[in-house]
């Protein structure tokens, strides 16, 4: 198998019989008697191979036929259609639908022989720092490696991490870096689960022995049909992994979860003495955890900043209890000093003043980001955001609301504008601002400039935080990804400043 992901290709340990791969899952069209074997398999026709045979996921509709035909120019000898209709001189595997695709991967790469514990994470906000967290304890806990894979890529080190495309990779690529674990003899491998990565299928056929459900809020609702759908597939993956006989680890405080989520999950919640669930939460100050379970109490010291992540670290210290059955009593030892991942309240430290960069790109994210933030602000709380084009509309607003009623100084700028324009999606944002302004509001579209004059702005015992894009390294305009780092750019400005202290810059304010 090959050593990367990234291709979406891999190749087999051994031939495979296409008859026998067939047998039970779909209808083999294949000329004569004569059997094919299968040397590897692609889900993307530029890395076809001699040998390999080409999957056709549902998603390719009317280009299967033409996707089929450019992996047989490339030397593949076979195509495994799944819910698609394609024309094609080569032996053709037909698949009903992703649950057989799922089956049939199954067999190729022997996944249910894998060892590894497979840890599933989905929810709105806070599946990257689960993960990374989740992670980053389990091997602290453990004396085999550990991977994780999700926004920040497929991390199999904190030095090691790879590209994976999507939050959920494919289907041909959770399949293979499986089997790739358990080559390594990893432990466990933390998977965030999208809602994209549900409804396309791309974790079918996976034996997922923990589910865990982080928040529920407002997100990729314009491709789901709604919030109701979308609560739907999230919930669907939560139900299907109780109903396999994984365990299920769930926010008590959101009401959704609390709702959708079978009665026999394992629950955390806020508040240190409620009787309502499995392990309570409570930080009553910056940088301390205090957890509490069946009337003992433990606290968990140098966490990181913000009531998000210390209800992270509570999620991850129950996964660890129930899954592990790791005792309360010596959850300090693996969770004191555990990191946060880049661009989760990130604290750019350039000697002047507390500048933070988030992830945040949904309402709830935002306020709570935001209200973390105003715990560590003595004076003005300001906040750069934008939101991105040809997403989810109906948040816009929202988080202007949010950034108006929880900042005190707040810049509108561009967040991956897309093929939208930025003064479209800027007006969406500016409409949901209460009126009068509560905050002093800023229009600056360029983002670079926004941050620059947020920089600028900033005095004693002010807090900044630049919202939206966290570890991301690129702008999408117009279908093209522009080199990006909000870090970088804050850091660049604030040594500006501090170099040149006095200087200022203007910027245009909303009426």
């Amino acid at each position: 198998m090959s050593d990367t992901m990234q291709s979406h290709a891999s190749e087999l340990s051994r031939g495979f019989s296409l008859r026998a791969l067939a047998e039970g899952l779909g209808q083999l069209e294949m000329a004569g008697e004569d059997d094919l074997f299968i040397m590897g398999i692609c889900d993307d026709s530029r890395h076809a191979k001699p040998g390999y045979a080409m999957l056709c996921l549902p998603r390719s509709g009317d280009a299967a036929s033409a996707y089929a035909a450019s992996a047989g120019k490339q030397g593949a000898t076979a195509i495994i259609s799944v819910g698609v209709a394609v024309k094609t001189d080569l032996p053709n595997l037909h698949l009903e639908s992703m649950a057989k695709a799922g089956l049939l991967l199954r067999r190729l790469f022997n996944t249910e022989q894998a060892g590894a514990h497979l840890y599933g994470v989905t929810g709105t906000d806070g599946k990257t720092s689960v993960a990374w967290m989740l992670r980053e304890a389990l091997a602290r806990l453990q004396a085999k490696p550990v991977w994780s894979t999700g926004t920040l890529g497929w991390m199999r080190s904190p030095d090691d991490i790879r590209d994976i495309g999507n939050t959920t990779p494919s289907l041909l690529t959770m399949h293979a870096m499986l089997t790739a674990a358990c080559l390594d003899d990893v432990h466990s491998v933390v998977c965030e689960v999208s809602s994209h990565g549900i409804a396309q299928g791309r974790i079918v056929g996976l034996d997922f022995k923990t589910a865990i459900w982080t928040t529920m809020g407002h997100d990729h609702l314009q491709d789901h049909g709604g919030y109701a759908p979308y609560l739907a597939i999230k919930a669907g993956f939560i139900r299907d992994c109780a109903g396999a006989g994984g365990n299920v680890i769930a926010n008590a405080d959101q009401a959704d979860i609390r709702e959708q989520a079978p009665e026999f999950s394992c629950w955390y919640g806020h508040g240190l003495y409620r009787e309502d669930v499995d392990l309570a939460w409570e930080q009553e100050l910056p940088g301390l955890l205090r957890l509490r379970s069946g009337g003992a109490e433990v606290v968990i010291e140098d966490v990181p900043l913000g009531d998000f992540h210390a209800e992270n670290i509570a999620c991850v210290a129950l996964t660890l209890m129930s899954s592990q059955q790791v005792k309360l009593e010596d959850l300090p030892e693996l969770l004191t000093g555990i990191s946060a991942p880049p661009g989760r309240m990130q604290d750019v430290n350039a000697g002047y003043g507390q500048v933070f960069v988030d992830y945040a790109h949904t309402p709830e994210a935002l306020e709570s980001c935001l209200k973390a933030a105003r715990k560590l602000t003595r004076e003005r709380l300001i906040v750069v955001f934008g939101c991105g084009g040809e997403r989810d509309r109906e948040k816009r607003p929202k988080m202007g609301e949010i950034a108006s009623d929880f900042a005190d100084v707040v810049w509108i700028s561009s967040d991956n504008p897309r093929g939208e324009l930025p003064a479209v999606i800027a007006s969406e944002i500016e409409y949901g601002m209460t009126q009068p302004y509560k905050a002093e509001v800023h229009l600056q579209l360029d983002r670079e400039q926004a941050i620059a004059e947020a920089v600028t702005a900033l005095k004693e015992g002010d807090v900044l935080v630049i919202a939206g894009k966290g570890h991301e390294a690129y702008m999408e305009v117009c279908g093209t990804r522009q080199p990006w780092s909000d870090v970088d750019v804050a850091s660049r400005y604030l040594h500006l400043k501090r170099g040149l202290s006095g200087s200022s810059q203007e910027s245009a304010v909303c009426a």
